[in-house]
């Protein structure tokens, strides 16, 4: 439960890496907590050698030098592309003897980063003779694979940035050709937001994993009653990731025209209700409380019930950050007239009138507002309600707070 909290945090620090020896550093610290190993390295492959880039070990081990891949455990886990597990290194033929000799190292563990033409390894080092188990392995499987990625976006974001500097020393070298340079700067922006945008939708993949497992746990007979909060606040952090990558992609696609609803029949006191089970660990984590007020039993749409379910997971997520503890977030449900209104309360500070159109656009945020926040939530909820013929606004909620208003045709 612990291992899964903290390959959650390293996911997500991962996924603001902006250079090598950033993701380094969160998957050397991340590599020995989540199995509780003596040490770790953090291995490059460097043509036909495996580079030793940085460890995080009780005593040195081989940081800034190389061996050939094929006389190193590391490097046969790259060339098999599959991970190794030995209990007792002096036993193993692969091991290189009079490397491990000098160290404290009596059991390993070691993982590729990426299977599919591998660029690297994580190795894992016991003191005392450890049998790893299998789930210690597919945890540091999981930190390889967003390590994969985390490395990749170090790649691409250098390229870009690379070419934004090399564009803009070209217009101030040349005022006659600085109208072209703007246009060449805003192509280079635009191919930004669409590779930021397949990142995130890289960023997914190890999230939907741990979604799946903790989802598998909290349906187990065997789960023992006391430990269902621990892993429910582990699946919101982890639905909060995979919630954020799906804002990024789907705001990128409303701009060149792809976005749309897929509508069916949505029972909407159900989805308010799922809507109130997922976010309510998030809730308690912010000491406040997620209340429902149903004014229209069985009230139905013709909507897009995945897309209504993530407005209404932006909008609590958005009132949790500005509340305090103590407070309540409520979600009403009324109709009339053929409009379903859908209210999302919260005891904040409020925003001030000025802002209440503006925090719907892409990237605003609230002076002095959470951290946070990544000014993408609102975007995707104007995006996501429009898309459905309907309005969103902001408005006070007396006494204190704002409430925020999904106007939807077709009730």
């Amino acid at each position: 439960m612990n291992a899964m909290e903290r390959l959650v945090t390293a996911v997500q620090d991962l996924s603001l890496a902006r250079d090598l020896d950033t993701v380094m550093a969160i998957v050397r610290r991340a590599a020995r907590e989540l199995t509780g190993a003596d040490g770790a390295t953090f291995v490059l492959r460097d043509g036909g050698c495996c580079f030793y880039a940085d460890e995080d070990a009780i005593a040195p081990l081989w940081k800034g030098q190389r061996f050939p891949l094929e006389a190193c455990i590391s490097g046969w886990a790259m060339l098999h592309r599959e991970p190794v597990a030995i209990e007792d290194i002096y036993v193993d033929a692969r091991i290189p003897q009079d490397a491990y000799r000098p160290t404290f190292v009596k059991s390993l563990v070691m993982v590729p980063i990426r299977t599919a033409s591998p660029i690297g390894a994580i190795g894992n080092y016991w003191a005392a003779r450890h049998a790893a188990r299998p789930e210690e392995v597919r945890l540091l499987a999981a930190l390889a694979d967003s390590t994969s990625i985390a490395m990749e976006n170090v790649q691409l974001y250098a390229t870009l940035e690379q070419r934004v500097a090399e564009r803009t020393a070209e217009a101030v070298a040349s005022r006659a050709e600085l109208a072209e340079k703007h246009e060449a700067l805003v192509r280079v922006q635009r191919q930004k937001e669409e590779l930021a945008a397949l990142l995130v939708h890289d960023l997914k993949s190890p999230a939907a994993g741990i979604i799946m497992a903790c989802r598998s746990r909290l349906r187990s007979p065997r789960l023992e009653e006391s430990e269902r909060p621990y892993w429910r606040s582990v699946l919101a952090g982890a639905e909060a990731i995979d919630r954020v990558a799906l804002n990024l992609l789907d705001v990128s696609r409303s701009e060149d025209g792809t976005f749309t609803a897929r509508l069916g029949d949505v029972d909407v006191g159900r989805l308010v209700a799922g809507v109130v089970e997922l976010m309510a660990p998030l809730a308690e984590g912010h000491g406040q409380t997620l209340v429902a007020v149903d004014e229209a039993p069985g009230l139905r749409l013709r909507a897009d019930g995945e897309l209504l379910r993530r407005v209404l997971q932006n909008l609590v997520d958005n009132a949790l950050r500005h509340g305090s503890g103590g407070d309540s977030v409520r979600i009403e449900i009324r109709a009339a007239d053929g409009v379903a209104e859908l209210r999302v309360a919260d005891q904040g500070k409020g925003i001030p009138e000025a802002m209440r159109e503006r925090i719907f656009e892409k990237y605003v945020r609230l002076e002095g507002g959470p951290a946070s926040g990544r000014g993408l939530g609102l975007a995707f909820c104007r995006l996501a309600v429009g898309a459905h013929g309907g309005r969103i606004h902001a408005e006070a909620n007396a006494p204190r707070g704002t409430a925020f208003v999904v106007r939807l045709p077709g009730a």
